[in-house]
């Protein structure tokens, strides 16, 4: 490292060669005045050039957090997959850089992201487990940037954490599944499947768009749930592994649902040779008649209309998953098999999630053994 003082006015200034600016690659000087003799110049000089030398010294002066993020996706991408790269990107581009991306990185103080959540919470598009995924990006950013020793320190540390609310659940009754099917059936919507494999199995949404023919096995009577897609880029659905090994699972389905599959599968092939060469040949077993996939929002959208014309709750596509799982349990089946059917990792997420089903099933197993112990007596 080298350095200079010289003569400024009636006082001294020091000047430092600090290194290469890690993004631009340009050389970076810096320095510092209002020395009034040389004397007190060089001890700055000679304990600025030790900092630097020892590490101790930051220095990022008008790069902006927009400029680092970018350079931080840069150097992430060639280490995540190519989905968990998208998730990233979509954060920074779409989230990040429009609400900090100006703010200078070593400028960007702890007030500035708790406001920045807070404008999230104003937002009636973006739910408090998504604020959380954004806040999880820019800490994790920021704490490279910490190891890039281009900030002493994260200012997400001293940032209140966006919990998450845990939603209300809301589910339908028998009644309303059979309301919901047969109108969708009926009327051959498009939502038909989705809705009957959520109802039936407890898929996600995701997971629904994502399953493919080739997983499916009617002769056997179950699904091979192992992709997801959530997320779009470029106008096409992104498909992921699920998150979990336990979210790769086989899924039995219910008798009644077979044959359902196989007229299904049928007017596939057919509409298959009405359209011809513009047929989209996916192999997904939830498509529009022409083959193409389904977008994540039509689901959401779709159902919504759907309840409005029906009449039914206001609840989310994602309440039919635990529909199911309620029904499951109400009518007495294992919850460690509702877990598996499910993907939760491990049995106590179930229980936690449908702790409110248990004291039912309490009363019920309660009642059960009074008539086993009358019947002894």
């Amino acid at each position: 490292m080298r350095g200079h003082i010289r003569k400024r006015g009636a006082g001294y200034q020091i000047v430092v060669d600090v290194g290469r600016d890690p993004l631009t690659g340009k050389r970076k000087q810096k320095s510092v005045g209002g020395f009034k003799t040389k004397k007190e110049a060089e001890k700055a000089l000679a304990e600025l050039i030790a900092k630097i030398e020892q590490g101790e010294y930051v220095e990022y002066k008008n790069s902006t957090l927009k400029d680092f993020l970018l350079k931080w996706l840069e150097n992430k991408k060639p280490l995540l997959k190519p989905t968990t790269y998208i998730f990233y990107e979509k954060i920074v581009n779409n989230i990040l850089i429009p609400g900090l991306g100006s703010t200078e990185l070593s400028k960007l103080k702890p007030i500035h992201i708790q406001s920045f959540i807070s404008k999230l919470y104003e937002r009636e598009d973006i739910n408090s487990t998504t604020i959380k995924h954004y806040y999880t990006t820019l800490k994790t950013a920021l704490n490279q940037a910490v190891k890039w020793q281009l900030i002493p320190s994260n200012p997400c540390e001293a940032v209140e954490p966006p919990k998450r609310e845990k939603k209300k659940m809301q589910v339908l009754t028998p009644e309303q599944v059979n309301l919901l099917l047969d109108y969708a059936h009926n009327s051959q919507e498009v939502m038909h499947i989705p809705l009957l494999l959520a109802l039936t199995c407890g898929l996600r949404r995701g997971e629904i768009i994502a399953l493919k023919w080739s997983n499916v096995n009617l002769e056997k009577g179950h699904i091979i749930i192992s992709e997801s897609a959530a997320i779009r880029k470029n106008g096409k659905n992104i498909i992921l592994d699920t998150k979990t090994d336990a979210g790769e699972r086989i899924v039995e389905l219910p008798s009644f649902v077979i044959p359902i599959l196989k007229q299904h599968r049928k007017k596939q092939l057919e509409n298959k040779l009405l359209f011809g060469s513009e047929y989209k040949d996916t192999n997904l077993v939830c498509s529009w008649p022409n083959g193409e996939e389904l977008k994540p929002d039509y689901i959401t959208h779709a159902f919504k209309k759907l309840l409005r014309k029906l009449e039914l709750p206001d609840i989310r596509f994602h309440d039919l998953r635990h529909t199911h799982a309620t029904l499951l349990l109400l009518q007495g089946v294992n919850p460690k098999i509702v877990s598996e059917r499910l993907g939760h990792a491990s049995i106590d997420i179930t229980l936690d999630i449908y702790s409110h089903v248990l004291p039912t099933m309490q009363k019920e197993a309660a009642e059960k053994l009074n008539d086993l112990f009358l019947k002894k007596a």
